[in-house]
């Protein structure tokens, strides 16, 4: 849980104790490869610490899904727009590796705002993070061309390491075709 509470300690203080205390609030899951945590009309009720693997968010279009979010180990997510208002999700989720996370509902977390104050104001923090990060790619959907944003995705070696070409070319916003000459050309 090392990995768990830095990510924590990133955007807030925290005694021991209320470390201890919301690590044991969380609880551990693993997701095969290929399974989905949400899918589209389900809601969402997790928050949750991936301690190992890859998630995506995508949603789906007539003819094909477009994938709009990943998340890797170390990072915590999840998926504001049903989370929040505990509605059906929009998007689906899935684990495009093996994956292990821990995680809490939405009724615990919301004890566990009453137990351990702090925690909320971590929560706030993460998703301030969080949307700001979704404001900047949508910036960047507007304002760069498709090589400029593969540029960006150039700077974080998971998504090229990791991520299969047709989420990674649907996230860039470009065919696979195209996503391959653009790696030729570099």
């Amino acid at each position: 849980m090392d990995a768990f509470s830095t990510s924590i300690k990133k955007y807030i203080s925290l005694t021991p104790e209320d470390l201890n205390a919301i690590q044991r609030c969380f609880q551990a899951k693993e997701i095969k490869k290929g399974r989905f945590l949400v899918r589209s009309g389900q809601v969402s009720n997790q928050f949750m610490f991936i301690e190992k693997g890859c998630l995506r968010v995508f949603w789906e279009r007539e003819t094909s899904e477009v994938t709009g979010w990943f998340a890797f180990e170390d990072e915590f997510f999840c998926e504001l727009s049903s989370f929040i208002p505990q509605q059906p999700s929009a998007f689906g989720v899935q684990a495009i590796e093996d994956t292990n996370i821990l995680y809490i509902t939405q009724p615990e977390m919301e004890q566990l705002f009453t137990e351990v104050p702090v925690f909320e104001t971590f929560v706030r923090k993460f998703w301030e993070h969080i949307i700001s990060h979704m404001v900047s790619n949508m910036t960047s959907f507007r304002a760069e061309t498709a090589e400029e944003r593969y540029q960006k995705a150039m700077m974080h070696p998971k998504l090229l390491q990791r991520v299969p070409l047709k989420y990674l070319s649907s996230y860039l916003g470009i065919t696979p075709s195209s996503l391959s000459r653009i790696r030729k050309s570099k």
